[in-house]
């Protein structure tokens, strides 16, 4: 099973402070966005092994992040970098550096990159590192200097627990760690977030009041998530629940939701088309404006899979007896559907089979 299902985090307190914590939320929400352009499939979690981690289907592989502020300007250095922190107890934490170091010791190929993002920019010492791996060189070929100065750094980490293989682990690590300075600025990195979710949403002819409800809910999800406490083994099933955020799926609902939502007037229009009467007109409007709602809320499992079921039945219904009005036996059938996977309650709305019927037809 995959170590990093199975390893325990190293802490799970979270973020020291609330602007940081915010600062880290937005960050990870502008990531996702970055990933939404490039129409990625990866899954993003939340304050898991690092600030952030990020798994790629395609490979089976971790990207971890380490998102770092600071109130001065002063630019990151080695030594600050790999600087330790006396612990109340009396012994030290690993260092930014050392925890990296960590990712790759403890999770070996399953690692492929980490990263370290600041909103403060780095040094001379860092940058050399950073040209010369991003160039695809060695840094022990190029600089065996500065090689070993980080090498000895991290050595002096791990001194009282000094790994066998320390030598091969830290090639993986000054070859494979980047270092990012971010954008967002701790004064303006709210609004800087929703200019880039805006810009992202801009050729999409959404409402500015629906692009706001879905950046509230993501960032809100974020926000959970980055908070969730998790116990270990995990599947990976529990763990996108409890921590996750599938960029693939966040691009399908927006999608699906502009092309269901946007257009209430030629909804409407078509539904008075289907010879229903005023007050069903509006009963169907009102929950289809109470389903737009709740579709956007990627935090509601249980309510996608309850659209997700409807859907299928409803399109399986529709194709098989050419149906052409909506009828009580396509109730029963969703309904019937429903109770089968345990998703039926009093409190779902009966009308939205009916919303979910004219949206297809309409469609």
């Amino acid at each position: 099973m995959s170590k990093v299902l199975t390893v325990e985090q190293r802490e799970q307190a979270g973020s020291d402070s609330y602007n940081r914590f915010e600062y880290q939320v937005h960050w990870i929400v502008c990531h996702i966005i970055s990933k939404l352009q490039e129409d990625a499939e990866c899954i993003v979690f939340c304050e898991f092994h690092d600030d952030m981690a990020e798994f790629s289907p395609d490979n089976q592989q971790y990207q971890f992040f380490q998102v770092k502020t600071k109130e001065d300007s002063s630019d990151w250095t080695i030594a600050e970098m790999s600087k330790r922190e006396k612990k109340k107890s009396g012994g030290y934490k690993k260092s930014f550096l050392g925890f990296i170091f960590y990712n790759y010791l403890v999770f070996g190929a399953e690692c492929s990159h980490c990263h370290f993002v600041s909103n403060n920019d780095f040094d001379k010492e860092v940058l050399l590192w950073q040209a010369v791996i991003e160039d695809g060189k060695k840094l022990q070929e190029e600089n065996s200097v500065l090689y070993q100065k980080i090498k000895n750094r991290l050595k002096d980490e791990f001194t009282n627990d000094m790994p066998s293989n320390f030598d091969s682990v830290f090639d993986a690590f000054i070859q494979n760690t980047f270092v990012h300075k971010s954008d967002l600025q701790l004064a303006a990195y709210e609004n800087q977030t929703k200019g880039e979710f805006f810009s992202h949403l801009a050729d999409k002819n959404i409402p500015t009041n629906t692009a706001n409800l879905i950046l509230q809910q993501l960032l809100n999800d974020v926000r959970k998530k980055s908070k969730e406490k998790i116990k270990v083994p995990i599947s990976k099933k529990s763990l996108v629940e409890k921590k996750g955020i599938d960029v693939a799926q966040i691009g399908k609902k927006i999608d699906g939701n502009i092309k269901n939502s946007g257009n209430y007037n030629a909804f409407h229009d078509y539904l008075i088309t289907q010879a229903l009467s005023d007050n069903d007109i509006c009963r169907i409007e009102a929950a289809k404006t109470l389903h737009d709602a709740k579709w956007l809320d990627v935090k509601d499992v249980r309510y996608q899979e309850i659209v997700i079921i409807l859907r299928k039945t409803i399109s399986t219904y529709c194709e098989s007896f050419k149906a052409n009005e909506f009828s009580g036996e396509l109730k029963r059938l969703c309904i019937q559907e429903l109770q089968k996977h345990n998703l039926l309650s009093d409190s779902l709305d009966k009308s939205l089979i009916e919303v979910l019927y004219y949206e297809q037809k309409f469609s």
